[in-house]
């Protein structure tokens, strides 16, 4: 009983309208890959999927971690004046970095030749993104704040909305660079309808002070920390890519391998979504382990109930999946796809909620040991099992990360609220 009324509660701050908007999110994310894989040929899908994977692992360096702060003390401030001064600080410093980290991208794309030919100049024209990611990221990240889960949601769909838009008109006629300019596109109006939500805030916010000193150096210590961790975290999903082209060498194997982590990948919105809703919530209770404990026991529960039947309808189904969503060309990713499945339910039961609610309550420290641990296993499972085994040996390595991030994650957690 007492599940089902905090459910109910849940449902009444915001849960359905996130969760909504998250599905909406996907489907229409699922669109645009339905809709390339039909216009693009495989080989030029494949260098268009490596490009974006590369121009992702950049984007795990967005703001120097400064959207992970701003959700973390803006959800802990209770007054504005201090929470509108976090998160003009955030923007700051996020833009200035990003700034740099588009010039990264620059030379990078400039002087390196990757290894699938062709993707180089695709990752150039996307070098200018990580401008436009800070100020949608931070305005987001603000709306959860200030628990406005109707307009955060309406503009995740709005941005996704547009970016669809843009692959049909400028897609069809320009093919790839059609794409990447509908992609900025998105990006640029989102921002615009993101400035208009926040409108009765926008003179305090230019208006107000930024943090004092040690405010501003324990909002950098906690930012810096949360982007070094999350960077390698979310490596795991980008590292397994990046290792079959470059081992490979093969366009046609990696855009079969990106189809197979597509789907089930994409699927961990359901557990970033219920926890996009709940980590402000954790956050206010950051030092109440009891609440904690017992809040993470009901998520813990009902995720893997959840994940449970969504792993078995995707390991029986895959065939039809992968005939249906990106056509029998691709019927060689069934057997990543089904292995991959199993990861799925394996990080979104354990490890997504572990290290969030962990993040929550300040452990910032145990998810960068974690992050790190992981990511040097996997590179080295990636490096030894694709040379062995190929495109499935990446799928390996994925699931084994999975394992051994979420015991680390959990048995850090019990033993905490303990």
């Amino acid at each position: 009983m007492q599940d089902v009324n905090t459910l109910k509660k849940a449902l009444k701050k915001g849960l359905f309208q996130i969760f909504s908007a998250s599905f909406i999110n996907k489907i229409i994310q699922f669109g645009i890959s339905m809709l390339l894989v039909r216009i693009l040929s495989v080989s030029l899908y494949g260098k268009f999927i490596y490009a974006q994977n590369i121009l992702n692992i950049f984007l795990l360096l967005d703001g120097l971690g400064m959207v992970s702060g701003s959700l973390q003390y803006c959800s802990m401030e209770k007054t504005e004046t201090r929470k509108l001064s976090y998160f003009k600080y955030a923007v700051k410093i996020g833009s200035m970095f990003n700034i740099f980290l588009a010039i990264c991208i620059m030379i990078y794309a400039s002087f390196f030749k990757l290894p699938i030919e062709g993707s180089s100049e695709i990752l150039f024209y996307m070098s200018l993104i990580p401008l436009v990611t800070i100020f949608f990221n931070e305005i987001q990240t603000f709306l959860r704040t200030e628990f406005r889960n109707s307009e955060f949601s309406s503009l995740t769909v709005i941005n996704t909305l547009l970016y669809f838009l843009g692959n049909i008109v400028l897609g069809r006629y320009f093919s790839i660079k059609g794409i990447i300019i509908g992609r900025y596109i998105a990006y640029i109006v989102s921002i615009i309808i993101g400035i208009y939500f926040i409108r009765h805030q926008l003179k305090k916010i230019i208006e107000v002070e930024y943090p004092k000193v040690k405010e501003k150096m324990d909002f950098l210590k906690y930012s810096i920390t949360c982007w070094f961790t999350n960077f390698m975290s979310q490596l795991l999903y980008l590292m397994d890519v990046f290792f079959v082209g470059f081992i490979t060498k093969n366009s046609a194997v990696v855009a079969s391998y990106n189809n197979a982590v597509l789907i089930p990948f994409n699927l961990t919105f359901i557990p970033t979504a219920i926890i996009t809703f709940a980590y402000p919530y954790f956050a206010r209770h950051w030092d109440d382990n009891k609440w904690i404990k017992d809040k993470y026991k009901i998520l813990v529960k009902y995720l893997f109930i959840l994940n449970s039947i969504i792993t078995i309808v995707l390991i029986i189904l895959a065939p039809y999946i992968i005939r249906i969503v990106f056509t029998k060309k691709y019927l060689d990713a069934v057997t990543n796809f089904r292995i991959l499945s199993i990861g799925y339910l394996i990080a979104g039961t354990f490890r997504i909620p572990s290290g969030n609610i962990l993040s929550s309550m300040k452990l910032v420290k145990v998810n960068f040991y974690n992050s790190l641990i992981t990511a040097l296993v996997n590179v080295f499972l990636n490096i030894v099992l694709i040379s062995k085994f190929g495109s499935l040996g990446a799928s390996l390595a994925t699931v084994s990360v999975y394992i051994l991030s979420s015991i680390i994650s959990n048995v850090y957690f019990v033993k905490y609220v303990k």
